[in-house]
């Protein structure tokens, strides 16, 4: 066997080993981040009251990384301009998180996610968005807002009311409503009113699942391992 031939074959099974490894530790860094957005889920919902976050902090919270904060709001629904953050399944059913402002007396305006509902043949919501105009107090949970690493179409359309939208940043919806919003969303307490399906998770995947991926990666690195072993010693 030529010298070229065996840095060729040696080269391929380091890469081969090297992409094994390499998922295998990217699963469990993953599951470690997971564990670490539960515990914070978990201290956030143990917190006995809500907290006043004003807008230069929630800045800071949310580019620190993780951001779980009970709080209330006073103010307004803008009704007729929200938002539909599109390709929400829920049991099986596709279907949109309504977002929609709340204006406060004096603030930027906050998002506030009110909960999952149905689309139906015509990619619309299936029922009501609506909700009355009055001052209240609405309260939940502070969070950063979702992203994707896809994105097919515009996050935002351009024309018309309810918007649907693909994971925007903050700056998208500022620029559709016209003026600064908050930079965090608030997910909208199950037991508020004027709400839809509320299930709200802090992971999709749990950490678990992560780990199992992390085994079953490390358990094919060391397959490699083996069978190179023995396919080596069998050509001697």
């Amino acid at each position: 066997m030529s010298v070229l031939r065996r840095l060729v074959i040696v080269i391929g099974w380091l890469a081969v080993f090297s992409l094994l490894v390499g998922l295998a530790f990217w699963q469990f860094q993953r599951g470690q981040e997971k564990s670490r957005l539960l515990e914070a889920y978990g201290a956030a919902q143990a917190h006995s009251g809500a907290l006043e976050v004003n807008a230069d902090a929630a800045r800071s919270v949310s580019a620190s990384g993780v951001a779980f904060i009970k709080a209330c709001f006073t103010g307004r629904y803008e009704q007729d301009r929200q938002f539909l953050l599109d390709g929400q399944i829920h049991d099986g059913i596709a279907g949109f998180d309504v977002w929609t402002p709340l204006k406060p007396a004096d603030g930027d305006p906050v998002i506030v996610n009110r909960g999952w509902v149905a689309q139906d043949a015509n990619r619309a919501p299936a029922g009501s968005l609506r909700v009355p105009e009055n001052d209240r107090e609405v309260c939940g949970m502070l969070v950063r807002f979702p992203r994707s690493g896809w994105s097919f179409r515009a996050s935002v359309e351009p024309h018309g009311w309810p918007k649907v939208v693909v994971y925007p940043d903050p700056a998208e919806l500022e620029q559709a409503l016209g003026s600064r919003v908050y930079p965090l969303l608030l997910q909208l307490d199950s037991h508020e009113p004027d709400g839809f399906e509320r299930n709200w998770r802090p992971v999709v995947m749990p950490p678990e699942r992560h780990y199992g991926y992390a085994f079953q990666w490390a358990s094919l690195a060391l397959t490699w391992v083996v069978i190179s072993v023995v396919f080596w010693r069998r050509h001697r």
